[in-house]
């Protein structure tokens, strides 16, 4: 233990160290960049592409991150596929395109001495994408493939029909991944012309984290990326609140599970707003009352949760997997209605802030993960914010933490239920949070 606790000082003192180094930001034509210096010899970059699903009808979904996954994989102007994979392999390269619901986005990881190798690579992937159409053949495959899987695993699904369920009539309900027939459908000209849409300085942010001087991070991206080009572009999605009225609701699907998988959902602050930190501590201390309750003193769940999704529609998701799906609801609600009327403990809100503030420094370990708070941070509208996280984490106070919990989680319960549907107990999933 003493040894654990040497280390993890050390850790926390090395990252506050790191974190100390404040980020810059400049403009290239138009092209947004944030720029922060690490002491590590790994150099991250991210060229983000705002909107995610806001950028497509529910007709198209799939396509952006088949787009930006083709990007890497299926060649450019100056590589082949064979030949882009050959170069990164050799040098430890990794370059990779994806979406989700509020953006996209292609990454950069690769060590400090081959950062002229792996910048070639990912600017080429950015800049010249060919949509080979032979190598798209085969990443729909592949695709196709991961969805399928992802349909197979009990989370993934509930994942999906939550979404589906409780976001209905939103951009949320959409799947960015897409589906096996929407994916396989789209052809290398509707890529192609995707992309043109969304290759546009106006809509990209690119955020860099490495050891190298400012300057030197200007001349790259000004050799670049000065040449990106400009459009007008329709109003992009924005972050918001999410209020859940009454009353609860439950969507079931049935299979045959050795377990009954259930995720309810509730409301939840703007990631922008200065309610989500004393929110993520408020649910922080909820998830671990659902753990001592409903896996240490019942033994109803392996593993029952709650956590905040932090996106531009954000929502808070309680967990569970049981054969006892009655019992762990109502405990589940129960534990809900505790913290609503009975309230926060100083220890719980001490508990809770040195939790995430831990957590927060083991993320910032890598510089990928650094890349990435700060460019979401960014699309949220400030960035500074992850330069100031662990003073606004230290500042909640009780009230507050109560206030914000009680607000955001009053209202119904969006249930969903996979699994064994004889066993959905209708009062147990109608307790009201009250």
């Amino acid at each position: 233990m003493k040894k654990l606790s040497i280390y993890i000082t050390i850790t926390l003192m090395y990252c506050t160290s790191t974190l100390a180094q404040q980020a810059t930001e400049f403009n290239v034509n138009g092209l947004r960049v944030i720029f922060k210096q690490s002491p590590k010899q790994v150099v991250s970059a991210i060229m983000y592409f705002k909107g995610g699903t806001g950028n497509y009808d529910s007709s198209q979904q799939g396509i952006e991150d088949l787009t930006l996954s083709a990007t890497a994989e299926c060649g450019t102007e100056k590589y082949n596929k064979n030949a882009f994979k050959d170069l990164a392999d050799k040098y430890g390269v990794s370059v990779y395109g994806y979406s989700s619901y509020d953006y996209g986005a292609i990454s950069l990881s690769c060590v400090k001495p081959y950062l002229d190798e792996g910048w070639d690579l990912f600017t080429q992937a950015i800049t010249n994408p060919i949509f080979n159409a032979t190598e798209l053949a085969l990443l729909q495959q592949k695709k196709a493939a991961e969805i399928q899987n992802q349909s197979a695993d009990p989370d993934s699904k509930l994942s999906k029909m939550t979404m589906q369920t409780s976001f209905k009539g939103t951009r949320y309900a959409y799947e960015p991944q897409g589906t096996v027939a929407g994916i396989t459908s789209f052809k290398p000209e509707q890529l192609k012309n995707y992309y043109q849409k969304i290759y546009n300085a106006d809509r990209m942010l690119l955020v860099i984290v490495g050891n190298f001087s400012e300057e030197k991070i200007k001349e790259l991206v000004q050799n670049s990326f000065a040449k990106l080009p400009h459009s007008s572009i329709n109003s992009l999605p924005s972050p918001t609140d999410l209020k859940i009225a009454d009353p609860n609701t439950i969507d079931t699907v049935s299979r045959k599970l050795a377990t009954n998988y259930i995720q309810g959902v509730l409301g939840a602050p703007s990631a922008a707003s200065k309610d989500m930190i004393a929110y993520r501590i408020a649910v922080n201390t909820f998830s671990n009352k659902l753990f001592e309750e409903v896996r240490t003193k019942r033994n109803l769940s392996y593993a029952p949760y709650a956590y905040v999704s932090t996106g531009f529609i954000p929502y808070t998701i309680m967990y569970v997997t049981t054969t006892k799906p009655k019992e762990a609801v109502t405990v589940m609600t129960d534990e809900l209605n505790k913290l609503r009327n009975n309230g926060f403990t100083e220890q719980q809100l001490h508990d809770s802030k040195a939790g995430l503030t831990t957590s927060f420094f083991m993320r910032n370990e890598s510089t990928g993960s650094v890349a990435s708070a700060y460019g979401i941070a960014a699309l949220r509208g400030d960035w500074h914010s992850q330069e100031r996280l662990v003073d606004d984490i230290n500042s909640v106070t009780l009230s507050q933490l109560q206030k914000v919990f009680n607000e955001y989680t009053a209202g119904g319960i969006q249930w969903n239920y996979l699994g064994n549907v004889s066993l959905v107990d209708a009062e147990a999933f109608n307790i009201p949070v009250k």
